[in-house]
């Protein structure tokens, strides 16, 4: 167990590996018998890990669907680990899913019989229904995650068919001209621009890239949309404000754009290969 320290010393000095290693030391007496494994994914794992936005993403895989008394539990020890470091209280997401949910899904099911359990940004911990869209990060991380209790991820979790995962990522890509709508702020509008970035270079060129990266690469290969894309990396990764002005319109309009792009070549590409 992590040495206790004063709320106001955490705050000063608690880095994301200090927080990673309390959070396992806690979680591990307390679902002992139901936890088969931890693994972090994302930012900090695949690279450009933004101490001061990025979130800290996690998959817990248990013996069994998590379910209302599990909350419970679950809810105290989250709230434990904010109040020891409330630096990190809200950027901490984790998703709660049973190994035979992931094998389900993987295995060519629907997981419609299976919950999972999620906290994350601006997300308060709840139950809902697996769907297939899940499998885009539980692909990701049975390929790229490591773990902080348990075995491989590649060993533990199965591996998912590429084209279900291509078909669960262009599903999100579907949704995301409704859900933009909704971005109000500087930093949602970045993060949709960043993460249509990230989903279309994993589609386009089969790679898992950071939003740095994807950003990067994405402005490059679409110059009419480089000045947008470069605002929502530098906002992202240069401290901006949600005092700031945003770019409502053109994000709009960026991501109805990227969209229709990646969908109709999907499709032309779908054409081709059944001629």
């Amino acid at each position: 167990m992590a040495a206790w320290r004063p709320a106001a010393q955490y705050h000063l000095v608690a880095s994301p590996k200090m927080v990673l290693s309390d959070l396992r030391d806690a979680w591990s007496p307390a679902l002992a018998g139901q936890l088969l494994g931890l693994y972090m994914h994302g930012s900090l794992v695949a690279g450009d890990f933004a101490e001061d936005r990025s979130d800290l993403d996690l998959l817990a895989v248990l013996d069994t669907d998590p379910d209302e008394n599990l909350l419970v539990m679950l809810a105290g020890l989250h709230a434990d680990l904010d109040r020891r470091h409330p630096r990190w209280a809200g950027r901490i997401e984790v998703e709660y899913v049973s190994l035979a949910a992931v094998r389900n899904t993987a295995h060519g099911g629907t997981g419609r019989d299976h919950v999972i359990a999620r906290v994350s940004p601006g997300e308060m911990l709840h139950l809902l229904p697996v769907t297939t869209r899940r499998l885009v990060t539980w692909s990701a991380v049975h390929d790229h995650g490591r773990s902080l209790l348990g075995p491989p991820a590649d060993t533990l979790l199965p591996a998912v068919d590429p084209n279900r995962v291509r078909s669960a990522l262009l599903d999100h890509v579907r949704d995301w001209p409704t859900w933009v709508t909704q971005m109000n702020t500087p930093g949602a509008q970045s993060y949709a621009v960043l993460t249509l970035c990230r989903a279309f270079q994993r589609l386009h060129n089969g790679q898992q890239l950071s939003k740095r990266q994807a950003a990067d690469k994405t402005s490059t290969t679409h110059p009419r949309w480089a000045h947008l894309i470069i605002w929502a990396r530098d906002w992202w990764y240069s401290s901006g404000q949600d005092t700031d002005p945003g770019s409502a319109d053109d994000v709009q309009a960026f991501v109805n754009e990227l969209s229709a792009t990646i969908l109709a070549s999907e499709r032309a590409t779908h054409v081709g290969l059944t001629r």
